[in-house]
């Protein structure tokens, strides 16, 4: 090959019968060549690169080997892309280009950014402490999914949407922290609280410091906490504020623990259902208004189960993710 591949630009690159062949139908004799001609012109070696990735671009259609007609029709084309004059790219052309692609890479990202949301979530049995980005926590109980925007940092919106239930602990930085859970959606500043929202139902009960709800479509007026009491909801009914709620029970969750203060055992039952995605069957349907006492521990499943028999005074037969309770 009598040609002097220095002085080289991507358009002769472009038009060189060899150096097609090569991308297109490699051996061991042209990946030598190329190569030793990348080792040789070390400076043309990005650009014999960028010619490949354009030549594979370009999709040119791929001779069968030993097909006259096909050879024909190739070198023809061959042959017009050599008597075509070369015009140089020009620069600022490139360099537009380049910019144009690195834009619209950024948008695209900026983009997804500003639009996207991190999710966490928990499954059957498990709880799990998140720090968001204001340095606020919450511990998600089981079963249960939070989102916020991954922008938080940027936009400084502390919002939250939470599925499920969970333990807020906001740090006061002057700005407003809001948790949307379905249509109710809890304001506050600096405080910590809990948010049950499952099957409709939404519970808010204030540990410390001061919040507002409000409730999508002007259902009821807003409600303002106080420390110790508790706000409820159900769909088409309306808000109720409820005074003196034991808070203490209410994030006994947070502590792997279960506290009950005459609670109905259909209470239990829903708790078992929402955190651990238990169907249970009572054989007796009264043993569902029992009420009971006492503190359970909630580490394992087993634990759980165990204490309720014994408090309940039955047996609990497990088959899958069905339990049935049976008197004795």
């Amino acid at each position: 090959m009598n040609k002097d591949y220095r002085d080289y630009r991507m358009e002769d690159f472009l038009a060189d019968e060899y150096f097609i062949r090569w991308v297109k139908f490699p051996d061991a004799a042209a990946d030598a060549f190329w190569q030793q001609l990348a080792a040789d012109v070390p400076e043309k070696a990005p650009l014999m690169r960028e010619a490949r990735e354009v030549v594979y671009a370009l999709s040119t259609p791929v001779l069968e080997k030993n097909d006259p007609a096909r050879e024909k029709i190739w070198q023809a084309v061959l042959d017009n892309i050599q008597q075509t004059p070369a015009r140089p790219l020009r620069r600022y052309r490139r360099t537009w280009l380049a910019a144009a692609s690195v834009l619209l890479l950024l948008a695209l990202g900026a983009t997804w950014y500003f639009t996207s949301t991190i999710t966490v979530s928990t499954g059957y049995g498990e709880t799990r402490e998140v720090i968001l980005p204001d340095h606020s926590s919450l511990m998600l109980n089981a079963h249960s999914t939070a989102s916020y925007a991954r922008s938080w940092t940027v936009t400084g919106r502390r919002e939250v949407s939470l599925e499920g239930e969970a333990f807020f602990d906001v740090k006061h930085t002057g700005d407003t922290f809001r948790v949307q859970a379905g249509p109710a959606c809890i304001t506050v500043l600096g405080t910590a609280f809990n948010v049950r929202h499952r099957e409709g139902m939404i519970a808010v009960v204030l540990q410390r410091g001061r919040v507002r709800i409000d409730v999508a479509n002007g259902e009821g007026q807003p409600a303002f906490l106080q420390p110790g009491e508790g706000w409820s909801y159900a769909h088409q009914q309306q808000p109720v504020v409820m005074q003196a709620v034991d808070t203490a029970a209410a994030t006994a969750w947070t502590r792997h623990e279960l506290l009950l203060n005459a609670t109905k055992v259909k209470d239990v039952i829903r708790l078992l259902k929402d955190n651990y995605g238990y169907t249970v069957v009572l054989e007796d349907s009264t043993i569902g208004e029992r009420e009971v006492k006492g503190r359970i521990p909630m580490q394992r499943e087993q634990d759980l189960l165990f204490v309720l028999s014994r408090i309940l005074d039955v047996d609990i037969q497990q088959k899958n993710d069905t339990l049935l309770f049976t008197t004795r």
